[in-house]
């Protein structure tokens, strides 16, 4: 399921071309066959960016979303923290991989959050979508987290940010196997909100 938290803090922007840690990028290198390195842009608006992997606590309640897999996106309990920083995220449940973002200036704007994915195996969905509202200057964080197996879909995510049809940010992750990336897989130890029904 898709999900929405405000970060405990913000992270300094990462260059446009930025990838995963180096160490992450070298024990990648033997596992992952050689691709292109995901995208991460980011517009004007954007003060900071950084795309990583998270671990959610246990929901409080559920946002409509009629552009998602199931009509709804969690709301966690507690505010959210990247746990690694990198644009590589094994397929395991209860993982999340998303961004930390902070937009310039103290204004609200409305941003609308794309997903594009492989194809969900019930539905051949291949982009999930919804809307919330960012203020200028605070900490946001935007992610997926692997609840269910049928999400579990290696290959290339793409998390977009719009407001209106100006495009706030793009950001690329490679999803794998777990044992392209050992060092990952561990990471949330299944998560809390696997337990949960659709």
């Amino acid at each position: 399921m898709t999900m929405s938290a405000p970060p405990r803090s913000a992270e300094r922007p990462l260059p446009r071309s930025a990838a995963g840690p180096a160490l992450a990028a070298l024990v990648l290198l033997a596992a992952v066959p050689a691709r292109a390195e995901p995208v991460l842009q980011r517009s004007d608006l954007v003060e900071t960016l950084a795309q990583g992997l998270f671990c959610a606590t246990s929901e409080t309640g559920r946002m409509e979303a009629p552009d998602t897999e199931f009509g709804w996106i969690h709301i966690p309990e507690e505010p959210i923290a990247m746990r690694q920083r990198g644009s590589v995220a094994p397929a395991v449940l209860g993982i999340g991989f998303g961004l930390e973002y902070t937009l310039t200036g103290d204004a609200p704007i409305l941003i609308r959050h794309v997903v594009e994915h492989p194809p969900m195996p019930a539905s051949g969905r291949t982009r999930q979508s919804w809307e919330s509202w960012a203020l200028g200057g605070v900490p946001e964080i935007i992610f997926f987290q692997f609840d269910l197996e049928e999400e579990l879909l290696p290959g290339r995510w793409t998390f977009i940010a719009l407001a209106g049809e100006a495009e706030v940010f793009r950001a690329g992750f490679d999803v794998v196997p777990p044992d392209a990336a050992p060092h990952l897989a561990g990471l949330c130890s299944g998560g809390d909100l696997l337990a949960l029904s659709r």
